[in-house]
């Protein structure tokens, strides 16, 4: 029998704050998603966030978490464990896993290795390959970090776990080869899909819920919902083309179609979509819902007839809305692409239309670095790729027409959708797929000889001290001695105020251990106290590194002077 994980690690750098983004992307969906479905359907007994005091983390968490326990879904306790904790008091960490929703991976590594009480297994969830500064910042990174054979990178689908694995051989074959070196990513790329909260996300009455929504009651819906990009989405304008086809073949009949999402400020694409419409003449047989309440998609999805997705974009990894769309029993004819493969059952669920692309990437590959600035060149790259990919309209076309003729084919898939969404990706579903990946990991883990993994990391530590020692006129030795200033006697008098600059000052222990030490500087008198004499009091205490911060805090703000 497999273990049963009962503490799991969570990092808490995977929240984002929303206000500071230019759209809604699908990553924070899918993190938000993740971390309640752990909290309320695991059978985990403690989850333990690691955050950043003083940031929106923890507050995010904290919110998340209580939402979650007002309304009895909080199966796990919650514990908070600060970066400070791990920093200053230099705590150990004992947790069963460590997991992180989001894809960075190092700080999980660090964490491990030298702050865990056992060299508990890694697992992170990836939710892009193919951004060209991954190659230096991701990919690259994986092979020269200290894996161990029980860590996994978790791939939504089988397709990008094939993109990964082809990138990281590509790399290190490249490096081995042409350095005589033997790097190889080290852990293991297991498949767990994301999920739906199925509770949510249900079949609805079409009537009550367009009444809702202010749509027309009669049309035949085709929805799209997502973020609206051809940069690193999907083009919609060969929909809006094989859109017009229908409706020149379905003059007795009464078609609408309809694009929510979210638009990028900085490259808005729905400005190019309006005019593509009024181009064809069939702005009136559109309707476009920007800023569409992403709280609210799963009624757009109840409303529609059919959800329509033509992703073309290798940006691409899973794709949230076929399974929501699935879940609410709305069928979906989407690309044949990436982790649609994995969701969609062409012909029982919707249909999946072919896609074709060829080789066109050897421009790109040998200008992988410019334009200079990473976001231009992502978004260049993306959009050379997608326009190089095409969908089958004929087939997409005709896909829609049949759901149009055959009321009854419609209904099918509509239960066929909503019988897989609940078994296939409902999240108590998935969490069970994460809780048996887990034991195995874990159970692996104890199968495998601990070694020390610390000197692996060295080459990635900021030697701030060493590298930077000839900044000042001179290093200060353990023997230099300092002496209180009347400035430091009149702060402990309260007649002057401590110096501070930032909140967080209030909780590190550098700002608490500062005045203590100028107590004991005072008690002294013109002696003095050397460094050694001062680390010696405080062994065992705090780190010497924060002590030797806080003695050289009071000598930057004239509360003590050197002695020469």
């Amino acid at each position: 029998m497999k273990e049963k994980i009962k503490n799991l690690g969570m990092m808490g750098n995977a929240f984002r704050v929303m206000a500071g983004l230019d759209t809604v992307y699908g990553y924070d969906v899918a993190v938000d998603d993740m971390f309640r479905a752990l909290i309320a359907h695991s059978s985990l007994e403690e989850v333990t966030c690691f955050y950043e005091p003083n940031h929106f983390q923890e507050s995010a968490i904290l919110r998340k978490y209580r939402s979650l326990s007002r309304a009895n879904k909080a199966s796990a306790k919650l514990n908070l464990f600060s970066e400070l904790d791990i920093l200053q008091d230099q705590k150990k960490v004992d947790i069963d896993i460590l997991h992180n929703v989001s894809m960075e991976f190092m700080p999980l590594v660090y964490l491990r290795e030298f702050f865990a009480k056992s060299a508990f297994p890694i697992t992170y969830t990836i939710h892009g390959a193919s951004y060209p500064n991954y190659i230096e910042s991701f990919y690259l990174m994986k092979l020269l970090m200290p894996f161990r054979p029980y860590d996994s990178l978790i791939c939504t689908s089988r397709a990008v776990k094939y993109a990964v694995k082809a990138m990281l051989e590509n790399i290190s074959g490249a490096l081995n080869e042409r350095y005589n070196t033997n790097i190889k990513y080290e852990g293991r790329l297991d498949i767990v899909p994301l999920g739906v909260d199925t509770d949510k996300f249900i079949p609805m009455d079409k009537r009550e819920v367009r009444n809702k929504l202010d749509l027309p009651v009669d049309p035949f819906i085709i929805l799209w919902l997502g973020r609206f990009s051809a940069y690193d989405k999907a083009d919609l304008l060969p929909i809006i083309l094989m859109y017009k086809r229908l409706l020149e073949k379905n003059l007795d009949k009464d078609l609408l179609l309809i694009l929510a999402g979210h638009d990028r400020k900085t490259i808005p694409f729905i400005p190019a979509i309006k005019s593509y419409f009024t181009e064809h003449g069939i702005e009136n047989k559109v309707k476009i819902i920007p800023n569409n309440d992403v709280a609210n998609r799963n009624l757009l999805f109840a409303a529609a007839d059919v959800f329509v997705s033509p992703i073309d974009n290798v940006q691409e990894t899973f794709g949230i809305t076929p399974i929501e769309a699935m879940a609410c029993g709305t069928p979906q004819v989407v690309s044949d692409w990436d982790g649609y493969k994995d969701t969609v059952i062409d012909g029982e669920t919707g249909f999946l239309i072919p896609t074709y692309w060829m080789k066109c990437d050897e421009d790109i590959k040998t200008a992988a670095m410019f334009p200079s600035e990473p976001t231009h060149r992502t978004v260049l790259h993306h959009l050379l790729m997608g326009q190089s990919v095409a969908l089958d309209l004929q087939e997409y076309e005709q896909a829609i027409q049949r759901l149009i003729d055959h009321p009854e084919l419609r209904e099918m898939m509509s239960e066929n959708s909503v019988k897989i969404a609940r078994e296939k990706f409902g999240w108590a579903n998935v969490i069970r797929l994460y809780e048996d990946l887990w034991s195995e990991l874990r159970e692996q883990q104890k199968a495998t000889p601990v070694e020390d993994r610390r000197e692996d990391l060295t080459f990635m530590q900021p030697i701030y001290c060493d590298a930077f020692k000839q900044y000042p006129t001179r290093f200060l030795s353990d023997q230099e001695t300092f002496v209180i200033t009347p400035e430091g006697e009149n702060v402990l008098d309260g007649k002057e105020p401590i110096p501070k600059h930032y909140q967080i000052e209030d909780i590190l222990q550098e700002y608490q251990l500062g005045p203590i030490i100028l107590q004991q500087l005072r008690e002294v008198g013109s002696k003095g106290l050397t460094v050694a004499q001062i680390l010696t009091q405080y062994k065992g205490l705090y780190h010497e590194s924060v002590v030797r911060r806080s003695t050289m805090w009071l000598f930057k703000h004239g509360l003590s002077y050197l002695r020469k």
